[in-house]
Parts: C-alpha cells; structure tokens; sequence
C-alpha cells in the first residue's frame, strides 16, 4: 500500500488527474483500481450453510464471480452454519462467512444463550443483503395449518416425526427458542416417542416426499427450492405463526418485526398455497476476518454492492439488498477495506 501511495503522490505532482480513477473503477498500472497493484493471487475460504442450501449456493455464484471481476482473488466456499460459522471466522477457520444478523451481534458480545463467550474476531462488509423465511412445513394430511396447532400435538404426546435443521446451525437455534416458548423442545418430540431427524437440507426432500418424517423445519429465501420440490411431491402447507409469536422473537432475539411487512411468504410461492403465510424471518449479512488484508475487502465489497442484479439471479430474496443502507444495517464494526469504499461513494464519512 505504501507503493500505491508514493505513487499516487508523484502522479498529483506531475499533474496528473489521479484523484478519481480509484473510486471510478479505472485502471492504474495494469491493476484493476481500488485493488492494490501489490495484492497477491490468494484463495480465500468462505463458510457458507449446509450444501444444496440458499447460502451455499448464493456463495458459490458470488464467488464465481469475485473471480471473473478479479482474477487475483479465488473464494473456496465450505459447509457451515449461521451459529457456527462466527467462531470459525474468529477461530481463524474461514476468512469469509455468512452471517445472520441477530446471531452475529450475540456472537460478537458474547450474549447468551447463544454463545457463552464474545468473538471479537469478526468484521463485516454489508448488511440485509437478504431475509430468510422460517419454513415450518407439515403435509397435509396431518390436518394442522398453524404451528400452534402442531404444538397441541406434541404437548399430548403424539408421536410426530420431524426433520429439523442441524445442531450449530441458526435455523436450529431458532426453531428450538420458538418451539420452547410454545412449551416443548425437540426433545420432548423424542420423549413422547417421536423422530426428530437433523438433516441437512439436500436430505430433507426425500425424507419428506418418502414420509420418513411428516414436518420439517427450515429457513431459506423465497422461493426456497426445497420446500417447491417438497411441495410438489407431497401435498403440504405452511405452518402460520401467531402476531403473539413475532413480536416475542422480534422484542427478545432482534428478528424481523413485524411491523416491516416481511414477515408473510406471499400466496403462489409454494404448490397448494394460494394465501399469504404469516412467518418468522431475520436478515443477513456477510462478515470477513479482520485480518483479511484492506485492498482484497474493498475490491471483494466494490464488486458486491456494483451487481445487485447478479445477486437477485442467484436468488429473489436478495431483492431487499439496497448498497444505499447496507453499510448501516450491519451488526458488527466495518471491515476497514469495506468502509473505505463506502467512504468513497459518499455513504460513510
């Protein structure tokens, strides 16, 4: 960077009309501007959701193109989860990860019962790029079209047989604190002699369409492709959360109010759905290790917030992503490459 600055400097001395060309995306030296002419060809990893989910796939096409915009950066993209995923970027196990708001400010101040300690390792480069729906889905021929209803049947101890999202991920934090302010747990599913099967999402479609499980619990973007192919190969609803419920996630976790008008997944999204569906949703965002260096953040956010039309390809959800708002709408402090850019293009001081 050093190099970058002397020669900047002597470029204003000759008289040279340098000072936009960085913020405008012109090339300097043969580097792409805004990446520094000294950044090193390096693959970085990013910890996205469970494979054959939304964030998996989101951040492979991201990634995807990362690359053809920049050669030099190469983003290898790895399993994880939103709970999981904030440790192993401080742990310095990724350098990039999904993020999921409410669970990366518990993460970063260390709020139970999240987390049981603070994970400072961790910045962040956007915020609400999406909001991701909690998909509590039955088949129909369990007669149930609200999740009060299906919390009834567990409280008189039918046996139910549920897939559930896997332990480290969000969604699996999530359901278990909805279902436990009803008054049960997965666990009292099991007690009564139930299945709860953690399954990753991939797997979930042939457990439900093969009626090994009759409910299964998820969140994803709209549309979600597994609960269209899981619709379409098994008659099935969405289960409707209370306004009670809402305002209890949004007052004690920090969820999507629902005051916002998100939280309803529209009639016709789903085979045999043809009414608004009232849901839980949160937003979410993407965070870098700190250690990630300056130039790569900043060409890596400048390429993110320049293609929010490619983003909305790889998923409608990413609809809500607005570069106006989004380095305001993160949970945790700025990556100094990321607010850089934002300082550039007149959105931060």
């Amino acid at each position: 960077m050093e190099k970058l600055k002397r020669a900047l400097v002597v470029a204003l001395v000759l008289g040279v009309a340098v000072s936009g060309a960085f913020a405008n995306g012109e090339k300097e030296g043969g580097a792409t501007a805004g990446s520094s002419a000294e950044m090193k060809s390096m693959t970085y990893t990013w910890v996205a959701g469970g494979m054959g989910g939304g964030w998996y796939t989101v951040a492979g096409g991201f990634a995807r193109l990362v690359s053809e915009k920049e050669p030099r950066i190469t983003i290898k993209v790895i399993p994880g989860g939103g709970v999981a995923n904030p440790i192993a970027l401080a742990q310095g196990e990724a350098d990039i990860a999904w993020g999921v708001g409410y669970v990366d400010k518990a993460a970063y101040n260390g709020i139970a019962p999240i987390y049981n300690q603070a994970y400072k390792g961790l910045a962040s480069i956007a915020g609400t790029l999406s909001v991701d729906y909690y998909h509590f889905l039955a088949a129909k021929d369990q007669n149930v079209t609200t999740l009060e209803q299906f919390v009834d049947k567990v409280k008189k101890g039918e046996k139910l047989k549920v897939a559930a999202p896997m332990t480290g991920t969000s969604e699996y934090v999530m359901t278990s604190f909805v279902l436990e302010h009803y008054g049960v747990s997965y666990d009292l599913i099991k007690k009564n002699g139930g299945t709860v099967v953690q399954a990753v999402y991939g797997d979930m479609t042939s457990l439900f369409k093969d009626r090994h499980v009759d409910y299964a619990f998820a969140c994803v973007g709209l549309p979600g492709a597994i609960m269209t192919e899981m619709a379409m190969g098994r008659p099935a609803t969405l289960l409707a959360l209370s306004d009670e419920t809402l305002d209890y996630c949004a007052k004690t976790y920090g969820t999507v109010a629902k005051a916002s008008g998100l939280c309803r997944v529209p009639g016709g999204t789903y085979t045999g759905m043809p009414n608004d569906i009232q849901t839980l949703c949160h937003s979410t965002e993407i965070l870098v290790s700190p250690k990630m260096p300056d130039e790569v953040v900043y060409m890596i956010t400048k390429i993110l917030n320049e293609n929010k039309a490619f983003l909305v390809q790889l998923g409608a959800g990413y609809k809500v992503f607005d570069p106006k708002t989004t380095a305001g709408s993160v949970q945790v402090p700025l990556h100094p490459g990321a607010a850089k850019y934002y300082r550039e293009v007149g959105l931060l001081k």
